[in-house]
C-alpha cells in the first residue's frame, strides 16, 4: 500500500547509482532523438532546425509540446528518487523483488527533475514506452486510480535549492 509521503528504503551503493543514472541519461537522448526527428519540417531549412533545437537541448525548452534539455539531476538525486521518494518500488506495481527496476521521466512535458521522474520495473515500462509510442504519452499506460497516486507521491518531492 503505497502513501503519498515518502519514506526512506534501502540506500543505493554508488555503481548502481551510477548505472541507473546512465541508463536513465541514454533513455532521456533517445526520447530527444524521437522528439527531434518530429521537428524535422521540409519547410525548415537543416541548418536552422539544427541551431534551433541546439539551443534548446543546451539550455531546456519545449519542442513540439515536450520538453528537452539537459538533465535536472545528478547521480545523488538518483538515490534520494530510488530510496527515499519510490522505497526501492516500480511506482505502478509495488514489485520490488525481482523486478528490474528503471527510471523514466512521467510526464515529457516537463523537465526530468525529482518531481517528474519515476521508478518503473521493466513490464510497466514496456506498457509505458507502448502507450508512449501509440498515444505520445506514456501515463495512458496505467488507470486513472494509479496516475492520480504516482502525481501525488510526485508533488511532495523536495527540490534541491543548490542544484
Amino acid at each position: 500500500i503505497f502513501t503519498t509521503q515518502p519514506m526512506g528504503g534501502e540506500r543505493l551503493g554508488r555503481n548502481a547509482r551510477n548505472r541507473l543514472y546512465q541508463h536513465f541519461k541514454n533513455r532521456e537522448n533517445k526520447v530527444r532523438d524521437e522528439i527531434e526527428l518530429v521537428d524535422c519540417d521540409e519547410s525548415d531549412s537543416a541548418l536552422h532546425r539544427d541551431v534551433k533545437t541546439d539551443e534548446i537541448s543546451e539550455s531546456g525548452g519545449v519542442l513540439n509540446g515536450k520538453w528537452i534539455g539537459p538533465l535536472q539531476i545528478d547521480s545523488d538525486d538518483v538515490d534520494y528518487i530510488f530510496s527515499e521518494v519510490w522505497r526501492n518500488r516500480c511506482s505502478v506495481t509495488g514489485e520490488s523483488l525481482g523486478t528490474v527496476l528503471e527510471l523514466t521521466r512521467w510526464d515529457l512535458s516537463k523537465p526530468s527533475n525529482c518531481q517528474n521522474i519515476v521508478l518503473m520495473g521493466a513490464k510497466a515500462m514496456r506498457l509505458y514506452d507502448e502507450a508512449k509510442n501509440k498515444t505520445g504519452d506514456g501515463r495512458d499506460s496505467v488507470s486513472s486510480e494509479i496516475r492520480s497516486r504516482i502525481e501525488a507521491r510526485l508533488t511532495v518531492c523536495k527540490i534541491d535549492s543548490r542544484a
